[in-house]
Order: C-alpha cells, then sequence, then structure tokens
C-alpha cells in the first residue's frame, strides 16, 4: 500500500495519539520491512533513495549527494533530470556539483557493522505462515 510512504515522520499523529501509540515508529518500521522485502510501487523514489543511500555508506563510509541524486533520478525518473539542468549549472557554478567519492578511514569495519545489523533485521522479520 502506498499510505505508508506518504507519513512525513514528523511525528504529530505519536503526539496527538490519546492511547499514545506511537505512530511514527510503526510506520518507520513497516517501510523499513518493506524495502528488506521488496514490497513497493515500482520507481517509487524513498525506497529506491533509501536503498541507495545505503548502499553507498556501505562502500564509501558516506554519500557524495549529487552521485545520490543522479542515482535516484536515474532509477526513479530518468526524465527529471531533464527539467533539472538549470538546478545542475547553479549548483556547478557555486561549487556545490561534486562528483568525486568522498571516502572514510576503515570501510571494511563499517561495512562489516551494516552488514551484521541487516543480518539480525533479516533474522529477526517475522516469517509469513505458509
Amino acid at each position: 500500500s502506498r499510505s505508508i510512504w506518504l507519513c512525513a515522520s514528523c511525528y504529530a499523529c505519536t503526539v496527538e495519539c490519546p492511547r499514545e501509540i506511537r505512530i511514527t515508529d510503526i510506520m518507520y518500521a513497516l517501510k523499513q520491512r518493506a524495502i528488506l522485502e521488496g514490497i513497493y510501487p515500482k520507481r517509487f523514489p524513498i525506497p529506491i533513495l533509501a536503498k541507495e543511500f545505503f548502499k553507498m555508506v556501505h562502500s564509501k563510509g558516506r554519500i557524495t549527494e549529487t552521485l545520490l541524486v543522479m542515482r535516484l533520478f536515474l532509477k526513479a525518473n530518468w526524465r527529471a533530470v531533464l527539467s533539472s539542468w538549470r538546478q545542475g549549472i547553479g549548483l556547478i557554478r557555486t561549487g556545490r556539483f561534486v562528483l568525486r567519492h568522498e571516502r572514510i578511514e576503515h570501510r571494511a569495519q563499517l561495512a562489516a557493522m551494516l552488514d551484521s545489523d541487516l543480518h539480525n533485521e533479516q533474522r529477526s522479520a517475522p516469517k509469513e505462515a505458509a
């Protein structure tokens, strides 16, 4: 369902809930589970961004915003790149259009931690009954 992707994680519903249900946390958990299981609308930008963000942090230790946005556009809506050319020129002029990957030391250790967390999440996810 697309409704979980509409949650802005602003916590307004959690704050206002008379039963003190942590709705935002539930929505976040549902989003994570849907991404993990690949259940989301094709070319929907939010899960694509989450996956590309994770892949970039996993391999480089940090993100390069320009490359992240380019990957998002190419996988979600490549036509959006064409309509954003003016913004791109502005970023180039101000020196904010960076294509060089930034890296951290000990990337392998970070990748191992991320892999461990991902593995633990996959193990703790409830299995569906057959």
